[in-house]
């Protein structure tokens, strides 16, 4: 049984394996709850996928001290997919195995055609997107923040701004104070999002397949006018796939 952890900006995320099957799935809100939650379970390895490196560290400590081998992701481990990125000394390791993970279900479903490009989004405390050519390669994304970021951005910067959330949204023009923030806020993130499958339907004619996670993911799908497929645990298959290519050699 593998244990996996995605240690993201605000929650931890875990998931056992026992061979592919993923079972268990968590989110943690601190690492207090994490090493609650390790008391119940028993296994000898784990994988961990971090953008928190103080978090990511004592994480580690805690599984070696309980006698687990640890496994931790990085930019230098062999991918499903080659990484042609400027500066991949800077790229988050959860929007590759975001994209390792989603090429992995693709590709095992039969669900990618040949000229089409993949992508990810990742609907957290950032928005990320990730694309992936028909080539295989990880060619980049964007990043911006993520809706409640946003939200919370705008009611602590400015003095007359209220804090609100997508549940009062009620369509693009707001006709309030509330509700032109809320369709602000969200029909940015979409924009960006039609944005970037425009540019990809130029370079190949067909939509690309999409997939999306995150903790805000349920709240946007909704509005979402592109066929998507909702992973929660995208980044945890994506780590366990980059595990299995990588582990016996280190």
């Amino acid at each position: 049984m593998l244990l996996t952890i995605d240690v993201g900006n605000t929650n931890i995320k875990s998931a056992l394996f026992e061979a592919e099957n993923l079972k268990d799935f968590k989110v943690h809100s601190n690492i207090e709850k994490l090493n609650d939650f390790f008391s119940s379970i028993q296994t000898k390895n784990a994988a961990i996928c971090s953008v928190n490196p103080s978090i990511g560290k004592s994480i580690y400590e805690i599984l070696v001290s309980r006698g687990i081998s640890v496994f931790q992701a990085n930019i230098k481990h062999k991918f499903n997919c080659t990484i042609n990125y400027d500066t991949p000394h800077t790229l988050g390791l959860d929007r590759v195995c975001s994209v390792a993970g989603a090429l992995q279900i693709a590709i095992s479903k039969n669900l990618l055609k040949s000229y089409q490009y993949l992508m990810t989004i990742d609907f957290g405390t950032a928005t990320t997107i990730n694309i992936v050519s028909p080539e295989k390669e990880f060619i980049g994304g964007l990043i911006a923040p993520g809706v409640k970021t946003m939200f919370r951005s705008l009611s602590e910067e400015t003095v007359q701004l209220p804090l609100t959330d997508l549940s009062s949204y009620s369509g693009l023009i707001g006709k309030s104070t509330i509700s032109s923030i809320v369709s602000g806020v969200l029909n940015s993130t979409l924009g960006m999002i039609n944005e970037t499958v425009n540019w990809i339907k130029v370079r190949s004619k067909i939509e690309p397949l999409i997939f999306v996670t995150g903790g805000n993911s349920e709240l946007i799908f909704p509005h979402i006018n592109h066929k998507v497929t909702i992973e929660k645990a995208l980044v945890l298959r994506g780590l366990k796939i980059v595990y299995d290519l990588n582990h016996k050699i280190n």
